[in-house]
């Protein structure tokens, strides 16, 4: 997003004012123009948190304010895409707010279960929040009943609500089916906000006369279920990812591009708007990835980039393979594998770390003598978490 220079500083600023209505409405300025980057700046960033519960509390029960707490709904909504700020309305104690928002039928299915249910779901992508949410079956058992909502009129309610029910119950269970062998139903799938159709939908176009087999919602205004999103991911070989502000800000396109990645599918990063860079989640899930950018490019020079990676993502799809130090010997590597952790025991390792299971890269860091430091942060890795945790250290090893 294109700001006036120097504008956030200024902003930033005058959130020194000990004013509560001041510094809400300088938050609810920066939380259309800030990044992660600018968060990390911040003396105080859980003072956004704060402010923002507080004004929701006193004007929840308020009649005269439902104006301004749907308002607020809206607005925290911008904030919700940064994780530290995540962190801080957890810390707040928001989800019980949320909640009644969400249960209670004085609320306006649009202007605050919507948002509310948004809100959730960007929460959910926090273990501490999605556990909470799980437990509560009252909870749980109303917003299953809102997914099944088929008032045409309520459809943006009803897709919010199959978002948050797919996180909370169906992403786990679907990350862990196996990864089929056969060939794909799509060669490519287009995973866009709708803000950026025009360049996404021209893409889809020129992929499809050139014979490629070509997954889009075209209709995403509606939205299709996140269970028609996970099918078609599945059924892809590449996903190709349109970055944006927009995609960044919204869950739906998080919800896709964390599934994707969770689906070892290979990801192409596109750019859709100038200067812009990938930050918090997009940044990682793009990380170590060359980035097409059809905003500084040519439509054509930019399809043509796009077209040499969707050819060597065919050509690396089964060949991605690495050097696998030697086997201990069992007699000497007994010594440095406690007893007590059978499970840690060394196995034999697929030449390709793609192929690694948790247990495989288990093993191989207890090959090399991290049983006791890398071992613990890595306790639910696979191989292709390996590999993305290894390309993040190589693009930030000067800070490290």
């Amino acid at each position: 997003m294109t700001t006036i220079p120097n504008l956030i500083p200024i902003l930033l600023k005058m959130t020194d004012i000990q004013q509560d209505e001041t510094q809400l409405n300088i938050y609810r300025c920066l939380g259309k123009i800030m990044v992660e980057e600018d968060i990390k700046t911040m003396a105080h960033p859980d003072k956004i948190a704060i402010i923002y519960i507080k004004f929701l509390s006193n004007s929840i029960d308020d009649v005269k304010k439902k104006g301004r707490f749907y308002s607020l709904l809206e607005s925290l909504t911008n904030w919700v895409q940064h994780d530290q700020l995540k962190v801080y309305l957890l810390d707040q104690n928001i989800l019980p707010l949320l909640i009644r928002c969400i249960m209670e039928t004085k609320f306006d299915p649009i202007k605050a279960q919507k948002p509310a249910l948004e809100i959730l779901l960007a929460l959910s992508f926090k273990n501490d929040a999605s556990s909470s949410l799980k437990q509560n079956q009252q909870f749980m058992n109303y917003v299953r009943n809102l997914s099944k909502n088929t008032i045409s009129t309520e459809a943006s309610l009803k897709r919010a609500a199959e978002g948050l029910l797919w996180k909370l119950e169906k992403e786990t269970e679907a990350v862990a089916k196996p990864t089929s062998t056969n060939t794909h139903q799509f060669d490519i799938m287009i995973s866009y906000s709708h803000s950026d159709k025009q360049i996404c939908h021209r893409i889809h176009e020129q992929l499809v006369k050139d014979e490629f087999r070509v997954w889009i919602d075209r209709e995403q205004m509606h939205g299709a279920t996140m269970i028609a999103m996970a099918e078609a991911i599945e059924n892809s070989n590449i996903i190709l990812i349109c970055m944006s502000d927009a995609y960044k800000q919204s869950v739906y396109c998080q919800s896709e591009a964390h599934y994707a990645f969770e689906r070892r599918r290979q990801l192409i990063p596109l750019i859709m708007k100038s200067h812009y860079k990938p930050d918090g989640w997009l940044g990682i899930i793009a990380s170590g990835k060359l980035y097409v950018d059809f905003v500084k490019l040519e439509f054509e020079s930019a399809y043509d980039r796009l077209k040499v990676e969707i050819n060597q993502c065919h050509q690396k799809k089964t060949s991605l393979s690495t050097i696998i130090p030697k086997e201990k010997d069992p007699q000497k590597s007994s010594a440095t594998i406690a007893p007590s952790v059978e499970q840690y025991s060394t196995v034999k390792l697929p030449h390709c770390i793609n192929q690694w299971t948790n247990d495989h890269v288990k093993s191989f860091l207890v090959s090399i003598g991290l049983k006791d430091t890398l071992l613990m942060l890595c306790i639910r890795m696979d191989g292709h978490r390996l590999i993305h945790l290894y390309e993040m250290c190589m693009m930030n090893r000067e800070s490290m």
